[in-house]
């Protein structure tokens, strides 16, 4: 009788086990979000997530090592997920405004996570989907749209370890809107592979130059508007001596071509602002 009772004592602690959890990630019990502390590293290795829990697992640690990493402006742990180990990179602090506290967490392979600080506390913001492979100097801030307000800008790069022409461009552009405390996405910005900004013209320097197409650009209520743009087929020519650049201009709109010379690489000035 008494084995008898212990057996439906045990079927019943199984039962309230497994309501706890959908599964071996299991629940904390101060708050409703996946912990990796209740699982053993052994399932955590082989557990396959799915994208609800792949999100509220990164949010959980995230969260936790900020908290833990309170003097450090930028760190990188390891995480454990998929049976991969991963490298994170964090950057805090002041990144887009000085008046707020703001945080980039970025995934290898993974996703952007935009974290901000309020009343103590970090809380997800916003999450931006990754388009290649995140490395150390991915992550850049700068103020592109010249409003007095860092933004973000992330460069990728593939399995190759580079861009190529036939993929997608390497970097996306996030704008902060100080009002709204978001990033804001600039999607043509992927059209592109070359950048660069001056913030003396107060312009965006944007070129293809497997297409041999180079602009010049201004912003204009939020959007890109070109003022300027060369047209080169140095990166497809081999012989220098069939070399030629057209030059072109834009009026109210309206494209108007300036002149085209023979020989002639791409402006010093403009080199400098793609970093060649």
């Amino acid at each position: 009788m008494g084995r008898f009772i212990i057996i439906i004592f045990l079927h019943i602690i199984l039962l309230i086990a497994c309501k706890q959890g959908n599964g071996p990630w299991g629940k904390s019990k101060t708050k409703d979000t996946l912990s990796v502390h209740t699982v053993p590293y052994e399932v955590l290795r082989s557990k396959a997530m799915d994208s609800a829990e792949q999100m509220s697992f990164f949010t959980d640690y995230c969260i936790r090592k900020l908290e833990s990493h309170k003097g450090s402006d930028r760190f990188y742990t390891l995480a454990v997920f998929d049976g991969d180990t991963t490298k994170v990179q964090f950057c805090r602090g002041n990144i887009c405004s000085s008046q707020k506290q703001h945080a980039i967490v970025g995934f290898a392979n993974k996703n952007l996570f935009f974290f901000f600080l309020k009343n103590d506390s970090w809380t997800l913001r916003q999450v931006m989907h990754g388009f290649g492979v995140i490395k150390d100097s991915a992550l850049q801030f700068a103020d592109v749209n010249f409003d007095g307000y860092k933004d973000l800008s992330i460069v990728w790069n593939y399995s190759a370890g580079s861009c190529s022409c036939t993929a997608p461009g390497c970097r996306d552009l996030y704008l902060y809107n100080s009002e709204r405390d978001k990033l804001v996405h600039i999607p043509e910005i992927r059209s592109y592979f070359d950048f660069g900004f001056s913030a003396e013209e107060q312009s965006i320097y944007l070129g293809e130059h497997c297409k041999g197409f180079y602009g010049k650009f201004i912003w204009q209520d939020g959007r890109l508007q070109i003022q300027e743009e060369y047209i080169s087929n140095q990166y497809g020519e081999a012989d220098s001596s069939r070399w030629h650049l057209e030059h072109f201009i834009y009026c109210n709109g309206e494209r108007v071509p300036a002149y085209t010379i023979p020989n002639l690489p791409l402006p010093e000035k403009w080199q400098r602002q793609f970093g060649w």
